[in-house]
């Protein structure tokens, strides 16, 4: 606590004239009426010099201090967390970057109006620990993003080069599948060739490189059809399998097998050959989510049909060789992306529908697709105005 001082001061002299005061008029310093007190003025600061801060100030500062700290190392720690947003969206049937996305050799393609367009997702997070809470907040309010995660997505031992080569080569194998599908869908044949044995019959049968021509004397022109033959014949039953090998044609017997449901099995791992080259433009876009959307550009490029027919028309989808269009991820993220692109028809994958139905952007049609067959059909019913006969995601 300050302490105060105190001293007596000086009196001031009465008014009149000048003159020796007198002695009957001084003050009495034994008399307290006569005299005045009054505490010391502050000393003045020296130059330089501050206040000091209460101890209960100081405190509140330095709990503020910390406040902030631990809340901006809060904001910067890793969350195991992926989150999606809306990515570009590229038109199958267009260019990028001064490149078509879909280059066809060796058969003749017609001119092509309106897009397809491939969807994507954004994903930041790919490494684990590459997301912060920040971008977590950020991400939680915004609508048009989805948090998930991460060990959903990828598995916590991969490194990001390998998760890179993994998704270039799905994108890989869904060009295939897509050119395939197409071409069987076209019925141009695609010539199906051993390129894996398993041991036992398929071993004894084949030789690598042995095109399959025939089952039971039924020619198979493609995938699907080879899978629909097989559907009717029992596992363990024995076929004639009719393959051309080093350019004769000759027929094998060979026992089917079984897969995990029962169904009969050639017992090889086949490769496809193409009457028609086809190439893909496509740069930084990884997975197999775009199969449908290739094998839909090479239809329309290829098909008799406008497909498009002047319209934007956006949608994804994973494909096999025989057409069957299966479920992706981000489809929220996706429509959006679609939406935003001028996109007026989704094509969506039945697997997905669940997910879609009620959060569809306004003024977006969203067609339930479960083959290729189903989105040319589609396509065909909504430029012939008979929208009726399209199923959506909502009904």
């Amino acid at each position: 606590m300050a302490c105060v001082t105190f001293e007596e001061p000086t009196r001031p002299a009465p008014l009149g004239p000048p003159g020796p005061a007198n002695a009957a008029d001084a003050a009495d310093p034994a008399n307290p009426a006569d005299a005045v007190y009054a505490p010391d003025p502050a000393p003045s600061a020296a130059a330089g010099d501050r206040p000091r801060l209460s101890p209960r100030t100081i405190s509140l500062l330095a709990g503020f201090a910390a406040t902030v700290t631990t809340g901006a190392i809060l904001f910067a720690l890793p969350v195991p967390y992926i989150l999606e947003t809306p990515g570009p969206t590229v038109d199958t049937l267009g260019s990028q970057d001064g490149v078509e996305l879909i280059q066809i050799e060796g058969q003749p393609s017609h001119e092509v109006t309106g897009e397809l367009r491939l969807t994507t997702v954004g994903a930041f997070g790919s490494d684990p620990g590459d997301l912060s809470v920040f971008q977590l907040v950020e991400g939680y309010l915004d609508p048009d993003d989805a948090l998930v995660p991460y060990d959903l997505i990828y598995p916590r031992d991969s490194t990001s080069s390998e998760r890179e080569a993994q998704s270039a080569a799905e994108m890989v194998t869904s060009q295939d599948s897509a050119t395939a599908a197409a071409l069987e869908y076209l019925g141009i044949r695609v010539s199906m060739l051993v390129q894996e044995r398993q041991s036992g019959p398929a071993e004894a049968a084949f030789e690598p490189d042995d095109e399959l021509m025939s089952i039971d004397g039924q020619p198979v022109i493609g995938f699907a059809a080879l899978k629909r033959s097989l559907a009717e014949i029992a596992a363990g039953t024995e076929i004639a399998v009719g393959i051309i090998r080093d350019g004769e044609e000759i027929t094998v017997d060979l026992v089917t097998s079984a897969d995990q449901d029962g169904n009969a099995l050639l017992g090889v791992t086949l490769r496809f050959e193409f009457p028609v080259t086809i190439g893909f433009g496509v740069e930084d876009i990884g997975g197999p989510s775009a199969g449908s959307m290739f094998a839909l550009g090479i239809i329309d490029k290829l098909g008799p049909v406008d497909l498009a027919a002047g319209r934007v028309i956006a949608g994804t989808g994973t494909v096999n060789a025989e057409g069957e269009i299966g479920a992706i991820g981000g489809i929220r993220q996706k429509m959006i992306g679609a939406k935003r692109d001028g996109a007026e028809i989704f094509l969506a994958p039945a697997a997905n529908c669940a997910e879609a139905a009620g959060n569809e952007p306004d003024g977006l049609r969203v067609v339930k697709v479960e083959t290729v067959d189903d989105a040319v059909r589609a396509l065909d019913a909504l430029r012939a105005g008979d929208d009726a006969s399209v199923p959506s995601c909502s009904d």
